[in-house]
């Protein structure tokens, strides 16, 4: 289950399985894979790339849409789509998403990035996202997690995230939701 940015290394060995596997070149455009045109409106004729997104560059980064956007997902079945984060015009788009500078120049660690990463995962495996990782990742390295809290055996594994000795996330006392 979620280990805060561990769960980041995590999902890029999800993505770098279908790298191997043919489905995409790292410098390619991932507007292609998502269905919708992904850019820093800033940049209009920069493409976004797996590299981009993988490394922290693509300019994305969690901007004030980005918790509401994460409400969101929890609340709605089926969650909203990612473009209604990242492009304008979108339900919890809003400008400062966007870093001003050019993409691919700058390294700013971001959320984000790992949620459009989610999505291409989806996107090229057909799967979705939890069961994709937990089929094709986890369960063939012999770890016993997932990203659906459902396919925990023990909730007494479950990693509650703390900050300042207050938990934040998954605090659920040791109870399935």
């Amino acid at each position: 289950y979620r280990i805060a940015s561990i769960s980041k290394l995590i999902t890029a060995i999800g993505l770098m399985k279908l790298h191997e596997q043919g489905a995409f070149a790292l410098d390619d455009d991932v507007s292609n894979a998502l269905g919708f045109t992904l850019r820093n409106p800033a940049f209009p004729a920069i493409p976004i790339t797996y590299r981009m997104l993988l490394t922290h560059r693509s300019s994305l980064q969690d901007g004030t849409g980005y918790g509401s956007f994460l409400t969101a997902t929890y609340a709605g079945t089926p969650p909203p789509s990612i473009q209604q984060l990242v492009a304008p015009g979108g339900t919890w788009y809003t400008a400062n998403l966007w870093r001003t500078e050019t993409p691919g120049s700058w390294f700013m660690y971001s959320n984000l990035n790992h949620g459009v990463i989610a999505t291409l995962i989806e996107a090229h495996s057909g799967q979705r996202f939890d069961q994709y990782m937990r089929q094709q990742v986890l369960l063939p390295m012999g770890i016993g997690g997932s990203y659906n809290i459902q396919d925990l055996d023990d909730i007494g594994q479950l990693s509650v995230l703390y900050r300042n000795s207050n938990p934040q996330v998954d605090d659920l006392g040791g109870q399935m939701p």
